[in-house]
């Protein structure tokens, strides 16, 4: 069963935007690890997604610089990468779908 003890929500950049989308999943799962670090270093993490090919990047050399420097980065982490699609996620996009203002 799970319990979340934190959500965490941040507004992208315009630039931000236009990346692809698996740089945008990978981005939030960073922004995210690096928001909690001091809680979660060192214990065994497991991030449940709805984009299938972040499970990949712990499996395999990523293409493009981006996105190997950042797989690079979540080598300091006990990371597991589980897909679950997302009508199986329940209410997991609320926070994304917040306004923000600047």
């Amino acid at each position: 069963m799970e319990h979340p003890i934190s959500f965490y929500s941040k507004k992208l950049t315009k630039c931000q935007m236009n990346w692809s989308t698996i740089e945008r999943e990978l981005y939030a799962v960073l922004s995210a690890l690096k928001k909690f670090d001091c809680w979660i270093f060192g214990s065994q993490i497991q991030v449940v997604s709805d984009h299938n090919p972040l499970s990949f990047l712990t499996k395999g050399f990523p293409h493009g610089a981006k996105l190997a420097r950042w797989a690079v980065a979540l080598q300091r982490y006990e990371l597991r990468i589980i897909y679950r699609k997302g009508k199986n996620h329940g209410n997991a996009d609320v926070l994304s779908r917040l306004p923000f203002s600047d």
